[in-house]
């Protein structure tokens, strides 16, 4: 009997994180499809290429999607059995808390391993991917929207270029007006680098629309950068941020870098986020039963949440002092009010 018990909660748990991840991680998405709309649309892109990054977006998302799809299944399906009397019949038949949450713990052992796999393999090297694909669709955008003899708005000024050779990287008289600057050159070349789109400009003239003169004189030859979005501080350290944990470990052997160690203790927090969350999620799926089934999950996303305002917590105090082990407060803290909880209902 127990057996079947099992298979019933666990087929219900399986399906319902599988439906959850889906909707989560196309919800998730929007905000970054948002953001390179421009980018990822522009003329000139391939089906392929936009497969390609939304398939690297989701990938990396599953850092977030994984562990929140466990926990709205787990308190979706507890919530059911509550409301259907069928966690009360359990009970009355001698079956207590603690192995009608098996399933849900042993599926969560699951879930901890791939979760796991995906953070230290997976999950930041295509992070680092999708920043590649990404550069590459920009430089295609440049390419392919150049037209001689019209104005071309979207790289930080105006653009004009009066004839282009057949890959649009050689320009022939050149007009260029950008932050109260403007010049002409008789030529320029495109390159591609890091990041976006190198314009190197031959035979400049250069003038300052603010004080209508030439006064910068000639130029040989004059840069422009195009980035796709201005470098930050914290990608400077590109190395570490898109390593897999067998490279942090590497790493760490050979420079004793303590940001490798924060790094690998932070994708060991992050796998562990899935015990306090199912607990957590357990707990409530039951305690609100009667509420109906918005208010558990609504509770399960809410404690979600403050785990990841803890864990930026955790990544403040080792920017600031140079502490690792708060890296684990979210789960602590979390753990600890989720066996609270639990204790709590299993001795009612």
């Amino acid at each position: 009997m127990l057996k079947k018990i099992d298979i019933y909660i666990l087929k219900n748990i399986v399906s319902s994180f599988f439906i959850s991840f889906l909707i989560i991680t196309a919800v998730m998405m929007i905000g970054d499809i948002v953001k390179i709309y421009d980018v990822l649309f522009a003329r000139g892109s391939s089906l392929a290429t936009l497969f390609k990054i939304l398939g690297y977006i989701s990938i990396f998302l599953s850092i977030f999607t994984i562990p929140m799809a466990l926990t709205i299944a787990i308190n979706y399906v507890y919530t059911e059995m509550s409301n259907n009397s069928e966690i009360t019949a359990l009970r009355s038949s001698g079956i207590n808390l603690y192995r009608v949450f098996l399933p849900s713990f042993l599926f969560s052992i699951v879930v901890f391993g791939i979760l796991f796999y995906d953070i230290s393999y997976v999950a930041y090297p295509s992070r680092l991917s999708y920043k590649h694909e990404l550069e590459k669709t920009f430089r295609n955008k440049v390419y392919v929207s150049l037209k001689p003899q019209m104005f071309y708005n979207n790289l930080g000024g105006s653009l004009w270029v009066k004839s282009l050779s057949a890959n649009h990287r050689d320009l022939f008289g050149v007009f260029f007006a950008s932050g109260g600057k403007v010049f002409v050159a008789k030529r320029g070349k495109l390159s591609d680098i890091k990041n976006g789109v190198l314009a190197t400009f031959y035979d400049v003239k250069m003038c300052s629309v603010e004080r209508n003169s030439w006064e910068y004189g000639d130029f040989e030859e004059y840069q422009v950068a195009f980035l796709l979005k201005k470098p930050t501080q914290s990608e400077n350290n590109t190395d570490i941020k898109y390593m897999t944990i067998s490279q942090l470990f590497e790493y760490y052997k050979k420079a004793h870098d303590r940001e490798a160690l924060f790094k690998i203790n932070k994708i060991i927090s992050l796998s562990l986020s899935i015990f306090p969350l199912s607990l957590i999620a357990f707990s409530f799926g039951i305690t609100f039963s009667r509420g109906g089934k918005s208010g558990g999950i609504a509770v399960s996303l809410l404690f979600f949440f403050l785990f990841y305002i803890l864990l930026m917590l955790g990544q403040s105090l080792f920017k600031s002092h140079g502490l690792i082990w708060p890296i684990y407060l979210p789960n602590i803290v979390l753990m600890l009010f989720g066996l609270y909880v639990f204790y709590r209902k299993v001795k009612v």
